[in-house]
């Protein structure tokens, strides 16, 4: 019990050391790094034989997938974000998000646009998805928020058709991440000034 009580503490202590240099950020420093790893991400060759892309709207001072999202829209790709359906359930679906998308915020205080039932895409048909993450490590672990919403999402993603990668700021790497059963670990992070790629892939 001890140990797990560590565990969790030494977790909560990496969330919050980097949710404050996140939220620290000059505008100007988000835009740079933004604007680079929206080059090199579009670059990445992932994308090539890709249509559907899932990506978050930036939250809690995450890194700005505008410009990438902008980038995406502009070269006829289709973007995906994510709605919460149940917390308790962990249970979340990705819904299209266009130039035309209307945005509210949830009961967590995080944008989802409105949506119908046929912009609701089955993961079956999404090619990649760009998870959020506070931190990660030398092994690909991550470490998000909490919620285990993607974790639980992303269970046994190889087996399925989409690819999954990891997009943060560099100071967001921690060289160990204590993990837990549940946890997903990312075979690829993309940072303003590198591409990480873990033998997890």
């Amino acid at each position: 019990m001890k140990k797990l009580t560590k565990l969790c503490n030494y977790r909560r202590k990496i969330r919050e050391n980097i949710r404050n240099l996140r939220k620290s950020l000059t505008v100007l420093d988000q835009r740079i790094a933004s604007m680079k790893v929206s080059k090199i991400a579009f670059n990445f060759n992932f994308f090539c034989n890709s249509k559907n892309i899932a990506l978050f709207i930036p939250f809690d001072g995450e890194l700005d997938t505008y410009p990438l999202i902008l980038r995406l829209w502009l070269n006829n790709y289709k973007t995906f974000v994510p709605v919460i359906k149940s917390r308790r359930n962990k249970k979340m679906i990705f819904v299209r998000f266009s130039c035309n998308s209307i945005l509210y915020r949830n009961k967590y205080n995080i944008l989802e646009p409105f949506y119908e039932s046929k912009d609701i895409i089955s993961d079956l048909y999404l090619d990649i998805i760009i998870v959020p993450l506070v931190a990660f490590d030398q092994k690909g672990s991550r470490l998000g928020m909490g919620g285990g919403f993607y974790d639980f999402f992303l269970m046994n993603w190889c087996k399925k058709k989409f690819f999954i990668m990891g997009l943060a700021y560099d100071f967001q790497y921690i060289r160990n991440i204590p993990t837990k059963s549940w946890d997903v670990p990312l075979p690829i992070v993309l940072t303003p000034n590198n591409i990480w790629i873990f033998k997890n892939m």
